[in-house]
């Protein structure tokens, strides 16, 4: 077994111990779910489900979420047992992704009778890489090294692999596991060249801080572009959904 999965099943033992009959399920997602995951560079992702996430409850996991934190993961997702039902419309594409890749840690499956509807899906997924867009080029235009660039591209790496998936899912298409084919997958969809997402992919996967290409390099440009143009194939997408498409 994997040491990130040995350390997520301890700390779901150790939540079961300080939540009790208030837990209703634990899941690990997420790179370490899809069998991607690299010590130092990925993020070890949980979702804690609770009956209720009321300010009393929550607090009784305060201690061990610190600790978790402090041990360089993020803090565990945390809905209440209603509010994770109830939110399907407006996370479509956490959902989604979650419910792709998972292992249930603690409790039962939670997504037996959860409607996530393709419109939800899409409205989303173009919010999101539109706003991503935005915000990659606000932070392109300020950078001034190496260092700096290559920074900005492992960093956003993942948010926009997130959003490849989900435009492969709003396209009816099979999502592979591997980043690299799913990168491979939406270039052929979207017309881009997939290698310099392909190359911040590896820099990430070995030493993401020695990764330190100039403002105009290929790499940096051609990804630039490539979002570009993922955004403007979506923009085309017809509304309503592919055949063979799901949510």
């Amino acid at each position: 077994m994997s040491d990130e999965r040995t350390r997520a099943e301890e700390f779901t033992r150790r939540l079961a111990a300080a939540y009790g009959d208030a837990l209703v399920a634990v899941l690990l997602y997420g790179s370490a779910a899809r069998g991607d995951y690299r010590a130092g560079v990925s993020d070890l992702n949980l979702l804690v489900i609770l009956r209720s996430a009321d300010a009393a409850t929550l607090r009784l996991g305060s201690a061990l979420a610190r600790e978790w934190a402090t041990e360089g993961n993020p803090p565990p997702l945390i809905l209440g047992e209603a509010e994770w039902r109830a939110s399907a419309d407006v996370f479509p594409i956490e959902y989604t992704d979650i419910r792709e890749a998972h292992l249930v840690l603690h409790g039962e499956h939670p997504f037996g009778g959860l409607d996530i509807g393709w419109g939800n899906l899409r409205l989303q997924c173009e919010h999101e890489l539109k706003s991503k867009q935005i915000r990659l080029r606000e932070h392109y235009l300020l950078v001034e090294s190496g260092e700096d660039v290559g920074k900005l591209l492992v960093q956003s790496f993942p948010t926009f692999l997130t959003l490849f998936r989900t435009a492969l899912r709003l396209a009816g298409r099979e999502v592979p596991r591997a980043p690299d084919e799913v990168v491979g997958s939406i270039a052929a969809l979207a017309g881009f060249a997939p290698e310099p997402f392909r190359a911040v992919h590896r820099a990430r996967a070995v030493d993401g801080s020695a990764f330190a290409p100039a403002p105009d390099d290929p790499i940096v440009t051609g990804y630039i572009d490539s979002v570009r143009r993922t955004t403007q194939w979506l923009d085309g997408l017809a509304q309503g959904a592919p055949t063979g498409a799901t949510a």
